[in-house]
């Protein structure tokens, strides 16, 4: 298949690497698919569900779109039941800074009430959705689940419980295979058109996710935007290390005894520009959007592609 020039390939649509791809499906104005992945992460009966969810946050756009605030991705209520769902491109993990917002949730319902004041207090469920990038995604978990008790007695439940979920594996397995507490986490792997029309044909309510997916995939400019900021995430992510080294380096050192330091910082710096230009070319970047998110030539993009091999 031949790429369009905004980076989709024929009969491809976006997968959901993005925040602003996430809100754009999974949102206020969008119940039916809210309910269906409450559904999944609860594991509740529609006849439950419908009608009684409620969404907490209305994402607010940024001024400036290269703005890195930190906003929770959605947060939905169910019953006593509070659902966090934070996605996370291309990071390691569990970060500290979601388990304290999940905490912050529990505390802020925390109620001293009449008569046993735990049974009054939200049940937060913490879901990080994981883009792992390269081979590490091969060595975690599909999903690992932790939680809280509300005492030492197993019938009482859980207070706080978070499930953290490896995408990367998701991305591999056939939908017909998962179990339907997994069926959310496939979709959002998702990236063939057919795949995803055999999909929400199964699920009735996600027949409007699929369209409006579609839709925005069919849209060049908006293409262009997501991926434009996909990319520039990720040379963020596979910089970071790199500057904060050499900068961490060059405040310590006396400027009379830097030139072998120098050199090798400079081969760290090389070492990592071509962990980036790989991993690129391993998500099926062209050679020409490699060359211009990493200041290189054409030819150079090429020399280490073709030395790896």
């Amino acid at each position: 298949m031949t790429k369009t020039k905004k980076g989709l390939k024929e009969n491809e649509v976006l997968q959901i690497r993005s925040d602003t791809v996430f809100h754009d499906l999974i949102n206020e104005k969008e119940m039916d698919t809210i309910e269906w992945l409450v559904m999944q992460i609860l594991d509740c009966s529609y006849s439950d569900i419908h009608g009684n969810v409620t969404v907490n946050n209305i994402r607010l756009p940024r001024v400036n779109r290269k703005e890195r605030n930190k906003y929770v991705d959605l947060v939905v209520t169910y019953k006593n039941e509070k659902v966090i769902v934070e996605l996370n491109n291309h990071f390691d993990g569990v970060y500290v800074r979601n388990f304290l917002f999940g905490m912050n949730q529990l505390q802020n319902n925390y109620s001293l009430g009449s008569g046993n004041y735990y049974k009054e207090i939200t049940r937060v469920v913490l879901v990080n959705l994981n883009w792992y990038q390269g081979k590490i995604g091969n060595k975690i978990d599909a999903k690992k689940i932790y939680e809280i008790p509300y005492s030492d007695d197993d019938t009482d439940g859980y207070l706080f419980k978070m499930i953290s979920v490896n995408l990367d594996y998701y991305s591999k397995v056939c939908y017909d295979k998962l179990d339907i507490k997994d069926k959310l986490y496939k979709l959002l792997t998702i990236k063939d058109k057919d795949e995803l029309l055999r999909l929400t044909k199964e699920e009735k309510m996600l027949n409007r996710y699929s369209k409006k997916l579609i839709d925005l995939s069919s849209d060049d400019n908006y293409v262009e935007d997501i991926m434009s900021e996909e990319m520039e995430e990720f040379i963020e992510q596979h910089t970071m290390y790199r500057d904060g080294l050499k900068a961490g380096i060059s405040q310590g050192i006396e400027q009379g005894i830097e030139q072998g330091i120098e050199q090798g910082i400079e081969q760290g710096i090389q070492e990592t520009q071509k962990e980036v230009v790989l991993n690129m070319r391993n998500d099926n970047l062209s050679l020409e959007t490699i060359a211009k998110y990493t200041n290189l030539t054409i030819e150079e993009v090429e020399e280490i592609i073709n030395s790896n091999k």
